[in-house]
């Protein structure tokens, strides 16, 4: 399978740092292809993305300015134009544990490729690595994942017959924010499924393009996978 991971980045240089030197660390990483996308502006992002070297890399500087809607768009334009057979989107400030990229693997090869439905018989359209449960995953389900109705947008993936879907959703009224539209189909039809340990930390505060800084550190979760799973395994519900 041809499996690429793209990112979008822009100002924020320390947490840039942060993702590329955890991605560098995740296994599997040489089995995948990575493509940035990099709002002009910052040297320091600019610098960090193009020393990326943990796999075959490439670094797209925005002429100008996009914003993260049409920038993340151009992301999955990219997916769909090389041919991605399967494709993880990060972000300049959500971070991977050492196994995400084998979550996203199990994820591709043994749910979405065999179209395994959720349990209220739904597609599984994505598959979403952050999670913030309101307490901590028992060691005996922290290898579990399971559906649900939100589109989660701090690493995430997909197969090349669903991104191409989401292509002709698009919808780019507005300048920061490309997942509301998204949302409301996924409520209807479709779902993603997730870890119940997150593999992903939104480590973002600062320089966002959302929300407030206090909104921002919501966005954390308290517990993260450290280590690395040796299995995955598909639960109707947890």
């Amino acid at each position: 399978m041809d499996k690429l991971i793209t990112m979008t980045a822009y100002r924020r240089p320390d947490y840039t740092r942060q993702v590329l030197d955890a991605l560098a660390q995740c296994e599997g990483i040489q089995d995948w292809r990575f493509a940035a996308f990099v709002e002009p502006g910052n040297d320091a992002v600019i610098e960090l993305v193009r020393s990326f070297d943990a796999c075959e890399s490439t670094v797209t500087v925005n002429r100008e300015r996009l914003g993260l809607n049409k920038n993340t768009y151009e992301c999955i334009s990219h997916a769909n134009r090389t041919k991605a057979e399967g494709w993880v989107h990060i972000e300049d400030d959500t971070v991977p544990s050492p196994d995400a990229l084998l979550f996203f693997d199990w994820a591709f090869r043994e749910v979405m490729l065999p179209d395994l439905k959720s349990h209220e018989g739904h597609q599984i359209t994505i598959a979403a690595g952050y999670n913030k449960p309101s307490k901590r995953p028992p060691d005996d389900v922290c290898d579990a994942c399971t559906t649900r109705r939100i589109f989660t947008c701090w690493g995430w993936g997909t197969l090349r017959n669903r991104y191409r879907w989401m292509i002709t959703q698009w919808c780019f009224k507005t300048y920061s924010k490309f997942t509301p539209p998204f949302r409301n189909k996924f409520s209807k039809w479709r779902r993603e499924i997730y870890p119940a340990l997150s593999r992903f930390q939104n480590i973002g505060v600062h320089d966002g393009a959302n929300d407030t800084p206090a909104g921002r550190r919501k966005h954390r979760t308290p517990w993260t996978a450290t280590t690395r799973t040796p299995q995955f395994r598909f639960e109707a519900k947890l």
